[in-house]
């Protein structure tokens, strides 16, 4: 019986702070990119960016990580660590292979801002959205409780958003 088989899928990678771009580069090459050479198909389902509390509207750790994970080549490469032309540590992507395809497949509609949206923000013609998966002490006491989060806090905001993440997850991808 075979201990492996060739569809594997890796858990959602949730982001809470720009370091963890370099976290991500070390997980694309050292494992995603390994296993992807040696099992064939293994997925990253999806980019979460995860406990955010500043604005994006102005030059934070936040908006540094939002806009690399929505519009740079870089990240996208690291999503595709191990396939065919793909070099995660350079941070470039096949010829052929567009970037906001790519950022399509893996960050979820209610993370993604695409650079068009960025100009609007940054020209005051659209107001920045609320970071989805903010800090907030709800999780943290529910986790203390030992409760889940909806059984704790019901009314809770962030609740519509752990559901997307959670059929992202049964879907098997982000579908477009």
């Amino acid at each position: 019986m075979p201990l492996l088989s060739t569809e594997h899928y890796l858990p959602t990678y949730a982001m809470p702070v720009l370091e963890v771009l370099n976290g991500l580069q070390e997980t694309a090459t050292r494992l995603v990119g390994p296993i992807r050479s040696q099992l064939g198909n293994c997925e990253i389902l999806t980019a979460v960016p995860n406990d955010m509390g500043a604005r994006i509207d102005h030059q934070t750790k936040d908006r540094k990580l939002l806009e690399s994970m929505n519009t740079q080549e870089s990240f996208a490469s690291l999503l595709l660590a191990g396939r065919d032309g793909v070099d995660a540590r350079s941070g470039t992507l096949p010829e052929g292979t567009e970037v906001e395809a790519v950022l399509d497949n893996h960050v979820p509609p209610f993370a993604r801002i695409r650079a068009d949206e960025w100009e609007a923000i940054d020209a005051g013609e659209m107001d920045p959205p609320k970071p989805p998966i903010r800090h907030t002490g709800a999780v943290g006491d529910a986790y203390e409780a030992r409760e889940p989060l909806p059984s704790y806090d019901p009314e809770n905001s962030q609740l519509e958003y752990f559901g997307e993440i959670a059929d992202i997850i049964e879907r098997g991808g982000i579908e477009q």
